[in-house]
């Protein structure tokens, strides 16, 4: 018979997991995830979890999936925010399949392994270390082969490439080191796929790998970095100069004599 359930094999730091519809309460090794349960893996935290025989994924930092099925042949998972790499074993002759929330995008394998990552809004992003892996969206599939990326940014799954050497960020110009306002848009751009995030907020990332994102500021001094993790999993991090928000209302410097005409 199948054990139509997931298992947590290890965690480091601080990781999550919730029946469905559930409560989140502290994850622990050997725990059973049934279909619809979730697991969540905090800053400089993650977990390993396997899938049924042969199928074994791992969820990076600030990320989140939910099983969706578990059956004989097919183990499937719906990546909810963040990354994941994930093995499948040809000998066990079962299909792993990683959908994104928000999307229609389905990457498939039923061997070798890959990453996934995804910002939670309907982007997808797929890199192959082995095998092959078959990324779907909007009735077009690819074949992403090993060494290879594809990415889905509202459509079709973008034409496989090689997976760039280097993982690429370019923040453009701030706005004022020193403002009233208490938001600032940061922009730049970076490999299209990539989850781009400053701070809670997660940009979007178009075809081009252009983003630009809104972010909001507090009282005194706010120290913004910009982090980019790849499909592979690689993350880079660019601090930006400090911006100072200072709404106290300026002096007014007058004199005035009253009763003085002036000459």
């Amino acid at each position: 018979p199948v054990d139509a359930r997931a298992e947590i094999t290890a965690l480091r730091g601080s990781v999550q997991s919730r029946a469905a519809h559930g409560s989140w309460s502290d994850a622990v090794v050997g725990q059973r995830l049934a279909s619809d349960d979730s697991v969540r893996a905090g800053r400089a935290s993650e977990a390993t979890l396997r899938l049924g025989d042969g199928v074994e994924v791992r969820l990076s930092p600030r990320s989140e999936f939910t099983v969706r099925e578990l059956s004989a042949e097919v183990s499937k998972i719906r990546l909810d925010e963040g990354h994941v790499t994930a093995s499948v074993d040809e000998a066990g002759k079962r299909v792993l399949r990683v959908q994104a929330r928000g999307s229609d995008a389905e990457a498939e394998s039923a061997g070798g392994q890959f990453g996934v990552v995804t910002d939670g809004s309907g982007q997808l992003a797929v890199a192959t270390s082995t095998g092959t892996v078959k990324l779907s969206a909007a009735g077009t599939t690819v074949e992403v082969g090993a060494g290879e990326t594809s990415a889905v940014t509202g459509g079709a799954p973008s034409a496989p490439r090689p997976i760039p050497a280097s993982l690429f960020l370019k923040v453009g110009a701030l706005g004022p080191q020193k403002t009233r306002e208490l938001s600032t848009t940061v922009s730049g751009q970076a490999d299209p796929g990539s989850v781009v995030s400053v701070g809670e907020q997660i940009a979007q990332v178009d075809d081009k790998g252009r983003f630009q994102v809104k972010v909001p500021l507090k009282d005194g001094q706010n120290q913004l970095a910009v982090d980019v993790t790849d499909a592979t999993g690689r993350t880079r991090t660019a601090a930006l100069p400090p911006i100072t928000v200072d709404r106290a209302k300026p002096a007014i410097e007058a004199q005035t004599t009253w009763g003085q005409k002036n000459n």
